[in-house]
This record gives C-alpha cells, sequence and structure tokens, in this order.
C-alpha cells in the first residue's frame, strides 16, 4: 500500500510538472489554434502585403550567444533607405512570431510613434516624426533576446544548441507583412475559403520583379557583427575575420563584409577543428581568397574532399563565370538535425550527415561530399552574384545553374563514368518524384518542384552543353551573371527589377547555332521534355 501510495503521489508530482512546463512557463498552441491564428493573420494583415516600405542597407549587430543555455541576446542597429518613389511616413515591423523571444527598445531616428494594435501578431507600425524621402537613409535600433524556460517545448527548434547552434538572419526583425505566416496547406486553405497559394507569383507579376526574395528585402546590404559564445566555440559568419578575442572566459569574434552582400546571412558557433588553405587565381595575391572547413572533432572523413571541391570550383567558375566577390570562402559543420547544405555570401553551412560523416568508395560511389561543395560554391554566383525575381522560374536561376556549375566540375575532376552514373541517379530520382506528382511545370515556370529544378535540370543543361558546347553555354552565362548582376548589372539598372528565367534563356538562344535553337525551347520550356542521357547526337 506504501508503495502504491508513493508511486501515485510521484505521478501526481510528475504530471503537475510537466503541466506547469507546457501551460504555464511554454504556451501549447493545438494544431487548431494553430490555424485559427494563420487565418487571423493573413486576413487581418495581407492589405500590407505590398506597401513600400524601405530596404536595410547596412547592419550591425553585437550578438551575445550561451550555448549552453541554448538562448542568445543581440543589440542591433539597421540603416534603411527609402528606395521608393514616393514619401514613408509609417516603418512596419515583424517580429520572429515564436515563444520565449522578445523583441524590445525599438527606436528610429529622429523619433517615431509606436501603434501595437496588432500586438497579437508581433506586428507593429512606427509613424515617423520626420518621414522618410526618397533616396534617404534612417537608422533603427532594437534589442532582442531568445530566453527559453523550463524544459523545451518545441523539439523542431534547434537553431541554438549546445554545440552546433545555427540560424539565419531571418531570426531578426523584418519588414513589414510576412507571408511565411500563411496558412499555406492548400486543403486547409480550401476549408476556410482562401485563394490558393501560389509557391511563386506568376512570370509578369510587377509586384514580385521587384523582388528576390519573399519578403521583399532584397537591395544589397553591408554586415559588421560581433558574435560573443562560450570559450570553447568558436562563431563564423558571412564576411572578414577583423579582430578575435577572449573576454570573461568567453571568446568573441567581429566579422565585416568588405562588399555588398545579399540581406541572408547565417551565425554558427560550435566546438570546431578548422582546416585551412587558400586558393588563388593566378599568382596576383589580388585574387587570393582564404580557405576553412570548420568541423567536429572527429569528422575529418571528407574534409580533403570538400577542400577539393572549394578550389576546383573556384578555378571552374572564375574562369567561365566571373571573377569571385569575396576574400575568403568557409564551410561550417552542423549537426544533424538537418539533411542539407545551404550558401550564404562566403560562408556554407554544411550538414554533418550530408558531407562530413559520408562513407565514400571511390570505386563505387559518386563524391557527393565533392559534388555538393561544387554545389553550394556556384550559388556564390547564382544566388549572391545575379539573383532571380521572386516569380515562376527563380529556381531555374539558382538551382538549375548551380547544378550545372557542379556537374561541370565533377566532369573536369572525375571520369566520364562518374559524370553518367551521377546523371543516372539523377534521372531515377526525377522518375521517382514525377510518378508522385499531380503535373510537371517547364524548368522556365518551374517553382518548389525540386524534382524538376534539381534533377531534370541538371540532366536537361548538361544536354545543352553537349549540343552546342560548353564553351557557349559557359560565354552565356558569363553575359548573363554581367548584364543582371544584382547589385551593378547594366540591364538589372535599366529595368530596376530582377532577372527572370525568360531573360537567361534569351542568352542561351543567343549563342546557339540556327539549326538548335529549337533545342532551348525542348529542353526548358516543354512541361515534359526530359533530355536522354545517350551521347551527343
Amino acid at each position: 500500500l506504501l508503495t502504491s501510495i508513493s508511486l501515485t503521489f510521484v505521478f501526481v508530482l510528475l504530471g503537475g510538472y510537466i503541466f506547469y512546463n507546457t501551460n504555464i512557463l511554454n504556451a501549447y498552441w493545438t494544431i487548431s489554434e494553430k490555424e485559427a491564428y494563420r487565418l487571423r493573420y493573413e486576413q487581418t494583415l495581407k492589405p500590407y502585403e505590398y506597401l513600400p516600405q524601405p530596404k536595410i542597407t547596412a547592419v550591425t549587430l553585437d550578438l551575445e550567444l550561451y550555448p549552453e543555455k541554448r538562448s542568445y541576446m543581440v543589440e542591433g542597429t539597421y540603416e534603411l533607405t527609402n528606395t521608393n518613389k514616393k514619401t514613408i511616413e509609417e516603418i512596419h515591423i515583424q517580429k520572429l512570431i515564436a515563444s520565449h523571444v522578445t523583441l524590445t527598445d525599438v527606436t528610429f531616428e529622429g523619433g517615431a510613434l509606436e501603434d501595437n494594435r496588432y500586438e497579437e501578431f508581433e506586428y507593429r507600425i512606427y509613424k515617423l516624426n520626420q518621414p522618410l524621402l526618397p533616396n534617404s537613409t534612417i537608422k533603427m535600433r532594437f534589442k532582442q533576446s531568445y530566453l527559453p524556460k523550463g524544459f523545451e517545448d518545441n523539439t523542431t527548434d534547434t537553431k541554438v544548441v549546445n554545440n552546433g547552434t545555427f540560424f539565419n538572419n531571418s531570426v531578426f526583425p523584418t519588414l513589414g507583412y510576412n507571408k511565411k505566416y500563411e496558412l499555406q496547406d492548400p486543403d486547409v486553405r480550401n476549408s476556410y475559403n482562401l485563394p490558393v497559394r501560389a509557391d511563386k507569383a506568376k512570370m509578369d507579376d510587377k509586384q514580385e520583379l521587384v523582388n528576390a526574395r519573399s519578403g521583399g528585402d532584397s537591395d544589397g546590404t553591408t554586415l559588421d557583427i560581433t558574435i560573443g559564445t562560450s570559450a570553447n566555440q568558436t562563431a563564423v559568419t558571412s564576411g572578414k575575420l577583423i579582430r578575435q578575442w577572449k573576454d570573461k572566459n568567453r571568446n568573441y569574434f567581429h566579422y565585416k563584409t568588405d562588399a555588398s552582400i545579399i540581406n541572408f546571412y547565417a551565425v554558427v558557433s560550435a566546438e570546431y577543428e578548422v582546416r585551412k588553405d587558400r586558393w588563388k587565381a593566378n599568382d596576383s595575391l589580388e585574387n587570393d581568397v582564404e580557405l576553412a572547413i570548420f568541423h567536429h572533432k572527429g569528422h575529418e572523413y571528407n574534409v580533403d574532399r570538400m577542400m577539393d571541391g572549394l578550389k576546383a570550383s573556384l578555378s571552374y567558375y572564375s574562369e567561365h563565370f566571373g571573377p569571385y566577390q569575396y576574400q575568403q570562402l568557409n564551410i561550417m559543420e552542423f549537426p544533424r538535425y538537418g539533411d542539407f547544405a545551404q550558401s550564404f555570401p562566403g560562408a556554407i553551412p554544411f550538414s554533418e550527415s550530408l558531407g562530413f560523416v559520408l562513407d565514400i568508395d571511390d570505386e563505387t560511389d559518386v563524391d557527393m561530399a565533392f559534388y555538393v561543395t561544387a554545389h553550394e560554391v556556384a550559388h556564390q554566383w547564382f544566388g549572391m552574384q545575379v539573383e532571380g525575381a521572386n516569380v515562376q522560374g527563380r529556381n531555374f536561376i539558382l538551382e538549375t545553374l548551380s547544378q550545372y556549375g557542379a556537374i561541370m566540375v565533377l566532369k573536369c575532376n572525375y571520369s566520364k563514368e562518374k559524370v553518367d552514373q551521377f546523371l543516372a541517379l539523377q534521372k531515377e530520382m526525377y522518375d521517382e518524384k514525377r510518378r508522385k506528382a499531380i503535373s510537371e511545370p517547364s524548368l522556365a515556370l518551374v517553382e518548389n518542384e525540386d524534382h524538376v529544378h534539381y534533377n531534370k535540370g541538371v540532366i536537361n543543361m548538361y544536354k545543352l552543353q553537349e549540343l552546342i558546347g560548353e564553351e557557349q553555354v559557359n560565354k552565356a552565362l558569363q553575359a548573363f551573371i554581367k548584364d543582371w548582376r544584382s547589385y551593378t548589372g547594366i540591364k538589372k539598372t535599366q529595368t530596376n527589377r530582377y532577372a527572370t528565367s525568360q531573360d537567361l534563356l534569351e542568352y542561351f538562344r543567343a549563342v546557339t547555332p540556327t539549326d538548335l535553337k529549337h533545342v532551348v525551347h525542348d529542353l526548358f520550356e516543354s512541361n515534359n521534355q526530359l533530355a536522354s542521357l545517350g551521347k551527343q547526337s
């Protein structure tokens, strides 16, 4: 009896502890509550989606990471520039909607009156005391913290962890309406009589042609960030490491960009070993690029392959697409919470499971650590130098062209059998996913169908260079990047919009012989045309 009473008492205590953590310290939302919240967000704030807002053109951050507590605190300054033709009187700020994230001390140069009528959605409007004139800049300052309480209430939130923190700047305040908070499931949207939500806008959507990413803040920015972290960890982000020091048993790192970057950067922090090297385009020190691979101790298996991938990619892309734009290029390992790699300006977070711990047999396997490295480095051109408008076909420019770059680097460094093996794998993956797809867009109109822009894309681009020649394809891409470069491209400046897949296809047509011009349509504008894997006809 005593044992039974004791067990009951422990059970009640445990239940109370769990309830306290999940309902008192941490808010618990049911699926229906989440749906209702997203519905209200969209119905209430959708009218603000295309309200003219300034662009973030300079970022200064003092970020303190506390990995052992899974928390952070940041003080930041944004320089906001009015790139519109009309005066801006209100600035709309969206805080990250997440538990335990607090945004405070939001102030604007010259003063502003806060309107918190949409506080339910962490969305605030600031009426400027002095309206922001076209081409004028204003400073916005803020403080933000992430201080979780109790035990973890969201097992999918793995951004700040004890060893292997990785998050991007989307956690910091953004400007205006944010589409990621809309209801996304088509069936759920239909049940609420909401319109169909396209993954990408139509090709001729004037409101999205001026955006390179969802959210609209697409113009170039600079980054000046100081990161504090635990004494045993190294923090890495975009930009050049200006200074490193210790203070109060913490490590500090000051990074600064020496050129404009897209407003997309990541922060990582972990206990790292580091492999360093250098790459030179020629004998001139002006083109010297510092290379580093930050990896977990014991995960050295594929570091040589990845370093070879960095060098081979920089050599091929610099020769055929144009100069690399930064003075450094880093790969940073993060835990296998995610199975992907992602490219940021001069920095490539890379999952341990995708590259670092792969068991690659040179006789039987494609060197995926090398290939994925080459793909991500290609994004330093297709994504960092030339951006695609946030419309249909954007992933053709970003992902398919990066796939093409990577397969050409593979071709230059591995046997024909390995290239054929890789292409056969891509066809197998494409066929499997296509069988499950309801419909298939052309590459020119692809939205988020990864089997199209990844698998079909690399096969068809490889076929194009077989038919018209690698030199001609690269000539087209070099001209495309030069003309549509996000900050200096003459056509970007003339049109005041970002490039589309139709713009890209014109460059392919220009280098294609008259008797073969139909292949540009067949490969990229035909819905179901998958190039054969046979030899050039």
